[in-house]
């Protein structure tokens, strides 16, 4: 897949099917799009091309707090998903407030044609341009809209996963996204507390502006050297030990190895329980073997 700043943009010749759209997590709503765009790619013998913002449209026209920032993708994961889909060109534009007063016909004119489009999908519900509407067809370009997809009823939306990963309810969340939820981090020093109880873990530290799930314990794979590792994960504050700040730590089963300074990309399975303060450590080990029974039968 070839990835390019649309600002950089000279002389491209391919003729292309044209998808519009954020897509943050490329969820099974997102993959009917790209599905419809493979269908036309195949049959019109054309490459498919996206383009999209580098980050989240509330940056550019509401208040800023720091939730915005936070995607259900890293841009590597986020790329690997576009390519994923068939994607043969993607194309960044920052949404600035100069692109963002432009109207959906200067939009066509003076963006999208410039990627040789034959026709142009989209999601239902997409909308451009300061005019805020669906764009139509003309004789020079055929666009498409992919209708919604549901799940329980309800329409399957990055909104609504972002609503689960908040609130920890990652399996319903894999069900919306198609996949398993990822987070990847460095390996750090924690406090080791893990070690003495028989328990012990690689903390990690999350670079990425990613959600985070819900304080909690979970059953999670690992994914090291390209091998799948069954474990669980805590997210939380280390109650029982007066802790104050949120800590992401990971037991991987049946492992010995040291891990500082790896990056591991944890895959957030299901929930297993909140976060519960202890009486003491006798009773954290007793419920620490229940969730790892838990974990490993998942």
């Amino acid at each position: 897949m070839n990835i390019q700043n649309f600002d950089e943009l000279t002389n491209f010749t391919e003729q292309t099917v044209l998808v519009l759209g954020y897509f943050d997590g490329l969820h099974r709503g997102h993959q009917a799009v790209f599905a419809e765009a493979r269908r036309i790619a195949t049959v019109l013998n054309l490459k498919i091309a996206v383009l999209t913002f580098p980050e989240r449209a509330e940056l550019t026209f509401k208040q800023f707090h720091t939730d915005m920032l936070l995607k259900l993708t890293s841009d590597k994961k986020r790329e690997a998903l576009f390519e994923a889909n068939g994607v043969d060109f993607l194309f960044y534009k920052p949404l600035t407030s100069k692109f963002a007063a432009c109207t959906s016909s200067e939009f066509v004119e003076n963006f999208c044609k410039k990627l040789n489009p034959k026709v142009i999908v989209t999601g239902f519900d997409y909308t451009t341009g300061s005019d805020m509407v669906n764009l139509k067809s003309t004789d020079e370009i055929r666009v498409v809209q992919v209708p919604e997809l549901k799940e329980g009823n309800e329409k399957i939306s990055s909104t609504r996963i972002r609503d689960l990963i908040k609130v920890g309810e990652v399996a319903e969340a894999n069900s919306l996204l198609g996949y398993e939820y990822e987070t990847t981090g460095i390996v750090v020093h924690g406090f080791k507390r893990g070690r003495e109880i028989g328990y012990p873990t690689a903390n990690l530290v999350i670079k990425d502006y990613i959600h985070i799930p819900a304080v909690g314990v979970y059953t999670v794979d690992v994914i090291r050297d390209g091998k799948r590792l069954r474990g669980f994960a805590s997210i939380g504050y280390n109650d029982t030990f007066e802790g104050v700040e949120k800590t992401i730590e990971v037991n991987v089963f049946d492992f010995n190895e040291q891990l500082y300074g790896e990056n591991l990309t944890v895959l957030w399975l299901d929930r297993i329980r909140g976060m519960v303060k202890f009486d003491g450590m006798e009773t954290l080990i007793e419920q620490m073997k229940k969730d790892e029974i838990q974990a490993r039968n998942f």
